[in-house]
């Protein structure tokens, strides 16, 4: 596995959890990641589905890998934001930070930090200008490790 790569192998295994969006919907969250391409590439699998009727919610697909430049970047399949290329934002070395503009033009924001022997998975997108505009869409859910890869 790349050395860029080896800080996201300690999450490689399916997670959920539950919680709401930002207009109150409840969901289920599911997250599985797994290496691929002879570990060359992180796969992140995240489906919300809402908590009482199944509905997907939300669907992404996400695939970390090293660029050409050296650099770490996310290709995104999403159900609601198109594809989007997101460049990996290191903060922390306990959490995964990514953003990137999707096809319509929002900034997205994604985090993954280790909290409480789980991930806090945290989202949020919003328009790109002005710098401070309200979130249009919001999740935060506390995942738990189901099953260890």
């Amino acid at each position: 596995m790349l050395n860029k790569l080896k800080p996201f192998s300690a999450w490689i295994g399916e997670w959920t959890g539950k919680g709401e969006t930002l207009k109150g919907v409840p969901v289920t969250t599911r997250m599985v990641v797994r290496p691929r391409l002879a570990d060359a590439v992180i796969e992140f699998e995240i489906q919300s589905q809402h908590a009482e009727t199944g509905a997907l919610v939300h669907g992404v697909i996400g695939l970390s890998a090293v660029d050409p430049d050296g650099e770490l970047r996310m290709a995104v399949s999403s159900t609601l934001h198109g594809s989007i290329i997101m460049r990996h934002t290191p903060e922390d070395p306990d959490a995964g930070a990514i953003d990137g503009v999707s096809v319509s033009g929002y900034r997205v924001i994604v985090s993954l930090v280790e909290q409480e022997g789980g991930l806090m998975l945290t989202s949020y997108w919003k328009k790109e200008l002005p710098a401070d505009a309200e979130p249009i869409g919001y999740t935060n859910i506390m995942l738990k490790r189901v099953v260890r890869a």
